[in-house]
Formats: structure tokens, sequence, C-alpha cells
């Protein structure tokens, strides 16, 4: 029996037991009023326990993917946005969005959270369309 058993030991003690990272996917939500073209800024998710902060800058249309430690973590993030309102003007103004208490657990965990834009004017510029 014991000699049975030592093969499933050895195997288990070679297992890498990494299960305490995983893939945190922040997704800033746009108004409905506009669609976004291009979304720039960063991304900083704080770590509650131990303090430590993660940043991403790389932003897939409106999502951010970064791999953190799993635990509680709170959430800043700002930059621009490109946006088309539905009359075709084209702006860019600035935003910001934050989560004081995030839980990160799953493989992976989707984190959506609503934009805030800065006080301020957007700059804007009208799509010119040239007829041929």
């Amino acid at each position: 029996m014991v000699v049975l058993m030592l093969p499933l030991l050895a195997i288990r003690c070679t297992q890498k037991d990494d299960d305490y990272y995983t893939q945190a996917m922040v997704t800033l939500q746009v108004p409905d009023t506009i669609t976004p073209i291009e979304m720039q800024g960063t991304v900083v998710l704080k770590n509650l326990s131990n303090g430590r902060s993660y940043t991403v800058s790389t932003f897939q249309e409106n999502t951010a993917t970064i791999n953190v430690l799993r635990g509680a973590y709170m959430m800043d993030a700002e930059g621009t946005i490109r946006y088309r309102m539905a009359n075709g003007t084209e702006c860019v103004k600035y935003y910001r969005a934050s989560e004081n208490y995030i839980e990160i657990v799953a493989h992976p965990t989707q984190i959506r959270t609503n934009i805030l834009f800065k006080i301020g004017r957007a700059s804007c510029r009208e799509r010119v369309y040239v007829l041929v």
C-alpha cells in the first residue's frame, strides 16, 4: 500500500502552488450617449492588506488588464478619453474613476466602474466631410 502511495506523494510535492495571483480586468464604463474611440491613462490597484500598488497604462478599448495578488483592493483611474458624440463631433476630455473596496479573487476578476468627467470644457472638433 505504501509503495502505491509513494508516486502520488512525489507528484504532489512537485506541483507548484501558484494560486496566489489572478488577472484583474478593469473596464471603465462610459455614458451611453458617447462612443469611445481611444482611452489613455493609468489604473492603480492598491492592495488593502499589504499596501502594494499595481499600475497599468495599456488599454484594449476601455479595458485594462493586470496580474495581481488575490485580495482586497482600492482602485483609482485617471486619464483622457477621445470619443464621438451622436452628431459625429469628436471630443477629448479628462476622466477619473475610483472604487474604495474591490475583492479580487476569481480567475479572472472582472471589474466594471463608471468614469466621471473632470469639470472643464472638452476639446472638440466637428467632422468635416469632403465630397468628391
